[in-house]
């Protein structure tokens, strides 16, 4: 038997592929809404991979998530579309800034060529090809794109079910004198539980699930809070529009977005939450807009309205930053941990490694 903690993306494959593979699988959920945590709060891209090392894992998996995803959504009708991403350098307040931005825009690139992601190229005065677009350069990448993710999780747990995974709401999984516990929420009720095999994708709480090794290495998720705000109108074209990543963060800056239903937003940024339950919106729309005015001129303040929140988990060891996935091996207990972005993109490889190292 199988136990897998959490019914997000991750979670959700997890389950999908044990039950496909003939093991018997329970997921246990928290909350009454399954899927409402960190999956459904996202802002749905399908990322490239160009961002990351080659030797992460954040890399590996985001390439093979990516080939695994495609057909997927193909096969199941699952609304997506691959819509290209820009990647601008945008506004820059000092010539040392401009400088500076240049040379991690060609680097980008270069990472890009290397990691041999197709049709990427580097455009100076990006306005001329994107309307609206602010920088000296941009990076053109056609193989990002975006997809409905409440479509892709409602798809992914009516393909569990009918592969015999069976989901249990309300449950809150603890560990406890060496012993696993559901808790029923509702009843307040503790029942044991017992397993060959318990994974833990329960994303925030990932590290609640998670005891300290024989060194004492210690996990700890720190929620991580960004913003969206909505935008009263779309650009005149359908592509994603980023900033250069920030160097001293794993986001990837405010960035204009769209859902396939015909929304836009402007996010998210990265602030800390105060906690793993803090959904509120707490910067101010003036400020919100400074970041987005730096890479698109097409909007007015008085065009961004509150939107919605995510949270990351960001992930530490030892009051360490951690900066790519964990995926850990503890009896038999294995652990996603830090599983942010691009953990959607990533979801199906995810599923495979977890697969694989179960066996």
């Amino acid at each position: 038997m199988v136990i897998v903690v959490g019914s997000g993306i991750i979670g959700s494959w997890i389950a999908y592929l044990f039950a496909k593979a003939g093991f018997e699988v329970y997921v246990f959920e928290k909350s009454e809404n399954a899927g409402d945590g960190i999956s459904g709060r996202n802002s749905g891209v399908l990322h490239s991979g160009i961002y990351y090392d080659e030797s992460s894992l954040k890399s590996k998996l985001c390439f093979r998530g990516y080939e695994l995803a495609i057909p997927f959504f193909e096969k199941n009708k699952i609304p997506f579309s691959i819509c290209g991403k820009v990647i601008t350098t945008g506004i820059s307040d000092t010539i040392t800034e401009e400088k500076d931005k240049q040379i991690e825009i060609e680097k980008l690139f270069a990472n890009g060529k290397h990691l041999g992601i197709s049709g990427i190229e580097l455009f100076s005065n990006p306005g001329e090809h994107w309307k609206h677009v602010l920088g000296n350069s941009a990076l053109w990448i056609p193989k990002t794109g975006i997809v409905d993710v409440s479509s892709y999780l409602k798809v992914l747990w009516q393909l569990g079910e009918e592969a015999g995974v069976k989901i249990l709401k309300n449950k809150k999984v603890v560990r406890e004198n060496g012993g696993v516990f559901a808790l029923d929420l509702q009843s307040k009720v503790k029942e044991e539980l017992e397993a060959d095999v318990f994974i833990n994708a329960c994303g925030l709480y990932s590290d609640e699930l998670f005891v300290s090794d024989a060194k004492g290495n210690n996990f700890e998720i720190r929620p991580n809070k960004g913003e969206y705000f909505r935008l009263n109108k779309q650009l005149p074209y359908e592509t994603l529009v980023y900033p250069l990543p920030l160097k001293t963060s794993t986001a990837l800056g405010v960035h204009y977005t769209f859902h396939l239903g015909g929304d836009a937003y402007a996010g998210p940024n990265s602030n800390w939450a105060s906690s793993k339950e803090d959904y509120s919106i707490n910067t101010q729309r003036s400020v919100y807009y400074e970041s987005l005015r730096k890479i698109i001129d097409f909007y007015k303040e008085e065009d961004l309205s509150e939107g919605y929140v995510g949270l990351r988990p960001r992930l530490f060891l030892n009051g360490e930053a951690v900066k790519d996935f964990v995926i850990h091996k503890e009896s038999n207990w294995i652990h996603l941990l830090g599983i942010e972005s691009p953990g959607l993109t990533s979801s199906p490889a995810i599923a495979e490694e977890v697969v694989r190292m179960a066996g």
